[in-house]
């Protein structure tokens, strides 16, 4: 019995220290870091995906370690069958992307949604929207920046809110800089996307109790998309 609590209490630890490396922010402005590539993973793109109502095949792509036996599953936490990096359902996919490329249906031409080392970790087309207004919009949680100064985008960076047209193009960042996204929702009777994001206003490096909440929403028949701020408390 001792030894079941010694167990579970040791793993209770790890997973705190797990949580209090993850999302850290790096605010020392003498460390300069170029992020680059990882040349020891291989980059593979998965079966294009057609949304629904759409003209355009998105191109998933990422990273895996290795190959493996076309029966066998990649070992990393998501789980993927090993020649496979995202999943596709209900409007959305989800996955740790390199890079998403767009094709309309009647061309062969391939464009990329960015031409920056990123790290995109999930995709919403706002169906509701385009039933009720006709514009197509894709929602993204996009790892842009090496926030702890390791010289990696990965998990531990933190996640920012993005916006793009069903083809990829017009890609809009909406949090502040260095800002975490905590949700985001649609309101779809005022076309309006609303989120909120942290700000370590402290400078602790961490996110908590003493930082600021940005509360803000685009109004989604805006042509400019314009992140407009609002005050709820």
């Amino acid at each position: 019995m001792k030894s079941i609590i010694l167990i579970f209490a040791l793993a209770l630890t790890l997973s705190n220290c797990d949580e209090r490396r993850t999302n850290r922010i790096n605010h020392d402005a003498t460390i300069e870091t170029e992020v680059k590539k990882d040349s020891s993973k291989i980059e593979i793109a998965d079966l294009p995906i057609l949304i629904d109502s759409t003209d355009y095949l998105i191109h998933p792509i990422g990273h895996i370690t290795e190959y493996k036996s076309r029966f066998s599953s990649y070992s990393g936490k998501r789980g993927y069958n090993s020649f496979s990096v995202s999943n596709y359902n209900d409007f959305s996919i989800k996955g740790e992307f390199s890079n998403l490329k767009f094709q309309h249906i009647n061309s062969e031409k391939l464009t990329p949604l960015t031409d920056k080392i990123a790290e995109i970790t999930s995709v919403r087309f706002l169906e509701t929207i385009r039933e009720q207004t006709g514009f197509q919009y894709l929602i993204y949680t996009i790892r842009d920046t090496d926030t702890n100064k390791d010289s990696k985008i990965n998990s531990e960076d933190i996640e920012a809110l993005y916006i793009s047209t069903i083809d990829g193009k017009n890609l809009k960042k909406l949090t502040p800089d260095l800002a975490k996204i905590a949700y985001w929702k649609v309101i779809p009777e005022l076309n309006r996307l609303y989120f909120k994001s942290i700000s370590d206003t402290n400078k602790n490096g961490e996110f908590d109790k003493h930082d600021h909440v940005n509360y803000q929403y685009i109004n989604l028949n805006d042509d400019n998309l314009n992140v407009i701020e609002y005050k709820p408390l």
